[in-house]
C-alpha cells in the first residue's frame, strides 16, 4: 500500500487555491488536483449557501475548509 500510494502522490500536480463567498464574504481555501480523466463539481458557502466555485475539467478541487487566519500573539517579538 506505501509505496504505491505514495508515488502516486508525488506525481499529482497539488495547488492550494484561495475563495471568497460573493455574498457574505467568507474566505475558503480547496486543494487543486490535475487528473487525467474530467472532473466537475462545486462548492456552497457554509453560511449563505451560496455557490463560491464551480469546475469542470481536467482537475477536481478537495479539503475544501474555510481559511482560519491565525492571529498574532501577543507580547511575542516577531524575529
Amino acid at each position: 500500500m506505501g509505496a504505491s500510494h505514495n508515488s502516486r502522490m508525488a506525481s499529482s500536480i497539488w495547488t492550494i487555491e484561495y475563495f471568497n463567498c460573493p455574498s457574505c464574504g467568507l474566505p475558503y481555501t480547496a486543494t487543486r488536483e490535475h487528473h487525467p480523466d474530467k472532473h466537475s463539481g462545486k462548492f456552497k458557502c457554509e453560511v449563505c449557501d451560496t455557490k463560491v466555485h464551480e469546475w469542470s475539467g481536467n482537475y477536481d478541487f478537495f479539503d475544501w475548509k474555510v481559511d482560519v487566519v491565525k492571529s498574532p500573539v501577543f507580547g511575542k517579538r516577531w524575529s
